[in-house]
Parts: structure tokens; sequence; C-alpha cells
């Protein structure tokens, strides 16, 4: 069965007449009386009843032409989606809860007023997680610290970040023995900022009292709020909870690297919603 027969099916019920509809399709009634014969022939029953020069749809006819009808109007539908300058698709973004949280709602927020078209599908994940997705052709577009070289993708600046050093607010001058009295707080092993932080542990001796994983960052400035224990947070969620810094003190510590944030998608992607993605959330960075 062609989409074309079921074409010429649906604009011979809806003129009336094989010439009729072979005036709207602009081809010869021959053309359509084979077609129509093929149909029937293929389905195994009469769509229409044939009186000298009248064509009248049969039940059977009718229950056809109600599908035949869905499939022609999607197809045609299929056909416009990328006749305008308009950009359409289905875009599947996944980011880290940092780039989420404090660097993506405003300019989202633009995206889909720029780009109404496109189906847009954002998913948090930590880093390792987010890079197999990507690679694994789920997600088109990801944004993790970086940068990442790998010889399937590409990569570009996003944000910049880095981690400091959380500390409740009565160490006035954390040393590595009264660090080594607190919790630590940190994210899941999947999580790269995690294993910054692991590397940066071993390297200066550190070992605290216990390692809870607390993915929550309310969660953990409420417990440093409190004097239980610290952690090594993204300089924008210090930001985000500055009104508790009466709370905390932070600060920045070598060993701790930077942890910008990029774009990173395959180098094998043709898509142009990619770039169009970037520029747009770019141009509100710069």
């Amino acid at each position: 069965m062609k989409l074309s027969q079921l074409g010429f099916f649906c604009a011979v019920v809806e003129c009336g007449t094989i010439a009729a509809a072979a005036v709207q399709l602009h081809c010869v009634p021959s053309n359509i009386t084979t077609r129509l014969r093929e149909l029937e022939n293929q389905l195994g029953v009469v769509l229409f009843n044939r009186e000298k020069n009248r064509l009248l749809v049969t039940p059977e006819g009718r229950l056809v032409y109600r599908n035949a009808k869905l499939l022609v109007d999607l197809a045609a539908e299929t056909r416009s989606l990328f006749s305008t300058d308009s950009i359409n698709g289905v875009l599947r973004v996944g980011a880290l809860d940092v780039a989420l949280a404090n660097h993506l709602p405003q300019r989202l927020v633009r995206y889909r007023l720029e780009a109404p078209g496109v189906e847009l599908h954002i998913r948090p994940e930590h880093s390792l997680r987010l890079e197999r997705l990507l690679i694994d052709g789920e997600l088109d577009l990801i944004l993790t610290d970086g940068p990442i070289e790998h010889p399937l993708l590409e990569s570009r600046l996003a944000f910049r970040e880095r981690l400091l050093r959380v500390v409740p607010k009565a160490f006035s001058s954390p040393t590595l023995e009264n660090l080594a009295g607190l919790e630590l707080y940190v994210f899941g092993r999947t999580c790269n900022y995690r294993l910054q932080v692991d590397n940066w542990l071993e390297s200066n001796g550190i070992h605290p009292r216990a390692i809870l994983e607390i993915e929550s960052y309310p969660s953990i400035f409420a417990c440093i709020a409190e004097g239980l224990g610290f952690a090594c947070v993204q300089e924008s969620y210090v930001d985000r909870y500055a009104s508790q810094a009466d709370t905390f003190q932070a600060d920045y510590v070598p060993g701790l690297d930077s942890s910008d944030i990029y774009f990173v998608w395959r180098k094998s992607q043709q898509s142009p919603l990619i770039k169009n993605f970037i520029e747009i959330i770019d141009m509100q960075s710069n």
C-alpha cells in the first residue's frame, strides 16, 4: 500500500468524481482509476459503488477513508515541518545541577521565546553519566564540566565556575586538624566534582570525621550553618546562598581545579539545532 494510493482515494471521496479528483491532483483520470483498483485489491473490499458516472462510497470505504485521511494529512504536515525558516525538532539536553539551577533558568526562557517550534527536553545528571548518555546517542547536547578530550566529542566553554571550600563561620582559620573533626558533604562518584574533592583530600592528607553523600545543596548549607561539617561547592551556589553568609565562610584552596561548565556535543552531529541552542544560550553569557 502506497501513500499516493490513499491520497487518490481521499481525493475521489472528497471531490465526488474521478474527473474532479484528476483536476485537483493534476493527473489523468486513468491513473486514478488504476490506483483505486490496486487499493481495492490490496484491501480485499469494494470501496465504491459504481453507477454510470457516479461513485458512491461503500460502508467499507467510509472506514478506509477515516484512516486514510489521517495518514494523508499527517504526511502533508510532515512535509511542511521544515518548509519555513522556523526552527523545528526534538532536542534532548542534559545538564549538571549547577548549570540548571544557577546559569540556565532565564537563558532557557529566552530560548523558548526564540525557538518555540523546538520540543526541548532537559535532563539533570552527574558528569560521567552525562558523557555516557551523549556518546550513546540518548542526548544531543550536554552542559558539564570540561573541557572534554574525546575522539567523538567537541566542547566549548559555557560558564565560568570553580569549587570553593565552604566551612562553618566559627572556623576563622580552617586547618587540616579542625577539618578532620568535621563531616564532609559530597555528591556521588559519578560526579566529577566528587572526584576532584577525593583527590584534594588524598593529596593533602585530610581525613574528615565522616564523608556523607548528601545531594542537596539546601541540606548541605543547613548542616554547615550548624557547624556540623564542610563541603566543596561551586562558586555560583555560594553566591546563591549569600544571604546566609553569616553562617559560613568560603575560600579557594590550591588543589581544587577550575570547574568551568562546557557545552559538549558529538563531532558527527549534523543538526543546526545544536548550534542554535548554544548561540542563544551563549548570547546571554557574554
